[in-house]
């Protein structure tokens, strides 16, 4: 395999260390539906006072660079608030703490938070620290990490299992819209497990990602006419390099197959049926510069290919979710939609009225 090329590129920021904050404020200072905690790092809804009295509560967090995840999300029907750390780096516990405190009224009965990351270790050993403070300190809580990422197959992931791409924003839709609703803990965090257990992504990139620890920092690019199947939104190494680069309908097919082949016992994760009718929500997340046109056309190949396998995309949304600061590249995010037939948490209808409700957020594409 040949080594990586490396180049210098810019990055538009002032002092790194100030970036996410920065960030967090130009999104907040005039947006009244919205309001920002610079100490901690946490974006809420501006109604968080009231909403929290008879609501369930939603977190979800990540470190910075992901934007708009999770800040974009925050708002009446999706997120209560967000938490980001620094640039590929976990909220510390002290800041996942404040935020389930800001969540929960004080010296009243709560219906509870649902706290929602990406399964990386770091995010996942601080929230279970803050999660111990909190349950003591009588809070209640409940915390689901989201692993989607097929390119982790179950002998890779083993006991770890699955990188958390953008599944948790598709769950979160859902789960959220409950929450605002007036359903139970326990009913929205089923929910969000259930569309966790039935959604998969496969990402691909066109370069590697740069950390802007300066203005001007090093990249390292992948070798020419190579694109990487699976590269993880960290930089984590991928399924392979691919060269020379496959036309779009033939990367489209291949990757869908990845989400959708049940034979597949390494990564076969979503459980479509052989016999009976399937359908489906599709995301096309951007992982930073990557256009609407071209992400357009590759929903367009996606549906099409979905299709041809009697599987019926019933939903669509595209655009930057979930990204990797500027990193060119894309992914698909499958959620098997509930059978007509099927008994569990939540009917197909329902999750279609849930994916349909409007959201008073800046990120989502209604």
């Amino acid at each position: 395999m040949p080594k990586p090329i490396s180049k210098e590129t810019f990055h538009f920021i002032n002092d790194p260390v100030d970036a996410i904050n920065e960030a967090a404020i130009g999104l907040t200072e005039h947006n009244p539906n919205l309001s920002y905690i610079p100490a901690y790092k946490i974006v809420y809804r501006s109604d968080l006072d009231v909403f929290r009295k008879d609501h369930v509560t939603t977190i979800g967090f990540a470190g910075g660079g992901h934007e708009p995840m999770f800040s974009g999300f925050v708002g009446p029907s999706y997120l209560s608030c967000s938490v980001s750390g620094n640039v590929f780096a976990s909220p510390t516990a002290a800041q996942i703490f404040e935020a389930i405190k800001l969540c929960q009224p004080p010296n009243t009965k709560s219906k509870g938070t649902l706290i929602v990351c990406g399964n990386y270790t770091g995010d996942i050993l601080n929230a279970g620290l803050a999660i111990t403070r909190a349950t003591a300190a009588g809070y209640k809580v409940r915390f689901i990490p989201i692993g989607d990422d097929v390119a982790v197959g179950r002998k890779k992931g083993g006991k770890v299992g699955r990188r958390g791409l953008s599944g948790h924003v598709v769950g979160l839709k859902i789960a959220c819209a409950l929450a605002d609703q007036g359903e139970s803990l326990e009913r929205v965090g089923d929910v969000m497990d259930y569309i966790a257990a039935n959604s998969g992504t496969i990402a691909v990139a066109f370069d590697r990602v740069a950390l802007p620890n300066n203005i001007i920092t090093e990249i390292q690019q992948l070798p020419p006419s190579t694109i990487e199947l699976g590269l993880g939104c960290h930089g984590e190494p991928g399924l392979r390099q691919i060269s020379p680069v496959p036309s779009p309908e033939a990367l489209t097919k291949e990757m869908i197959d990845l989400l959708t082949n049940t034979t597949d016992t390494d990564r076969g994760f979503i459980p479509f049926s052989s016999t009976g009718k399937n359908e489906a929500i599709l995301l096309v997340n951007s992982s930073g510069s990557t256009a609407d046109e071209v992400l357009a056309r590759f929903a367009e190949l996606a549906i099409a290919e979905l299709e041809r396998q009697d599987i019926n995309v019933q939903r669509m949304t595209l655009g930057p979710m979930v990204t990797s600061l500027k990193q060119s590249g894309f992914g698909f995010t499958v959620w098997r939609l509930p059978r007509f037939d099927e008994q569990g948490v939540l009917s197909r209808d329902e999750a279609l009225e849930c994916w349909d409700r409007k959201v008073e957020v800046v990120a989502w594409r209604q």
